[in-house]
């Protein structure tokens, strides 16, 4: 369920390609994004539950909820929107995608998750496959500035820490209840930091509306709902965020359907090594690495 997950959230680039070619910048955009996703569940919350049943969550529960939202999604967006902007794609996507580095150090160290020998070559191949889908191996407009580097470690490891503070949510609680509190409060943080009113209120229009509910249907809601749900079922953390990867494959197919962007001999390697990283890391276990 988190190759689901990942495939959903592989439609993100189109509806932010989208919504950017009407004319919204991204940091409304991210908060819209969530706030429609906040409203889709709340709607399903109500109608699953037959009442407000649904929206009963324990407290631990709803801090975990509460940390994915304020981290993993709010300062998150933040981050990486400012990453991009101070380094370029190329430099924001070489951080972000060593994001699964993060994970199983943190799983090794908080959950004492092994590092087999398997799963480094699988983090190994996942992180080159990733760079080299979203770059194409292009790293011509990568920019190095200090500020630029600070906000792309810190969108790396606000990714990274999505597994780990949603595990909480996922095992104790319903995965649209969990999804529906993750987006949530990411919205509201997003919405004092940003003030997302600026960025939109001229350009608004049935197409932005149409478009933004399905960026909350899509890879927001169902994304968050299924990924809760698989989760769930999976007890090494640190293999999350590889399964996830087919988001980087899935982006790169709509852009050549849909786009009609190239794809070059880096790209189809890159696809072909994310899909690789995800049947190693699947494989039967081998001993530890590292004890």
């Amino acid at each position: 369920m988190v190759l689901a997950a990942g495939s959903l959230w592989g439609t993100i680039g189109f509806f932010a390609t989208m919504l950017s070619n009407c004319g919204l910048a991204a940091a409304p955009v991210a908060f819209f994004r969530l706030l429609s996703a906040t409203m889709m569940l709340a709607l399903i919350l109500l109608a699953k539950g037959k009442g407000t049943s649904l929206f009963r969550v324990s407290r631990k529960g709803l801090i975990s909820c509460m940390l994915v939202g304020f981290i993993s999604q709010a300062f998150y967006n933040i981050c990486y929107m400012n990453a991009i902007e101070q380094g370029g794609m190329a430099t924001a996507a070489v951080f972000l995608y060593t994001s699964p580095v993060y994970v199983a150090l943190i799983s090794k160290i908080f959950f004492h998750e092994p590092l087999t020998r398997n799963k480094i070559i699988a983090i190994i191949i996942n992180i080159a496959g990733c760079i080299l889908t979203v770059t194409g191996g292009d790293f011509s407009d990568m920019r190095i500035s200090g500020f630029g580097i600070i906000t792309g470690i810190l969108a790396g490891f606000t990714y990274a820490l999505l597994p780990i503070l949603s595990r909480t949510g996922a095992d104790e609680e319903n995965p649209f209840t969990a999804a529906f509190y993750g987006q949530a409060f990411g919205a509201l943080l997003l919405f004092f930091l940003i003030r997302p009113w600026n960025g939109i209120g001229t350009a608004f229009s049935l197409k932005i509306l149409l478009l933004f509910i399905g960026f909350g249907i899509v890879p927001s809601a169902m994304g968050y709902i299924v990924y809760y749900a698989g989760i769930s079922k999976i007890t090494e953390t640190s293999r999350i965020p590889v399964l996830a990867s087919v988001e980087t494959v899935v982006a790169a197919i709509i852009g050549l359907v849909v786009f009609s962007q190239s794809l070059g001999v880096a790209k189809i390697a890159g696809i072909a090594l994310v899909l690789i990283s995800i049947a190693v890391m699947n494989m039967k276990k081998s001993n530890p690495a590292a004890s």
